[in-house]
C-alpha cells in the first residue's frame, strides 16, 4: 500500500532539501534521496521522513 510522505534532508535541525515521495515505507522513502541511509543516531546530516496521513516522523542517517 502506497503512502505519501515528505521528505526532508537536513543538517543539524536546518532542511537543505524537501519533496514529497510516495512510497511503500518510510525506509523506501529515505532510500529516494539516492543515497545509502542508515537508522539515525546523532548525526549531524541526516533525513526526516514525515507521513503525510498521520504525521509520524521517521529519522534516517546518511552512511
Amino acid at each position: 500500500m502506497h503512502a505519501t510522505y515528505q521528505v526532508e534532508e537536513l543538517a543539524g535541525e536546518t532542511p537543505v532539501s524537501r519533496h514529497i515521495v510516495i512510497a511503500n515505507t518510510p525506509w523506501e522513502a529515505a532510500i529516494g534521496t539516492k543515497k545509502e541511509v542508515q537508522a539515525r543516531r546523532d548525526e549531524r546530516l541526516w533525513v526526516r521522513v514525515t507521513e503525510e496521513s498521520n504525521r509520524a516522523v521517521h529519522k534516517y542517517a546518511f552512511k
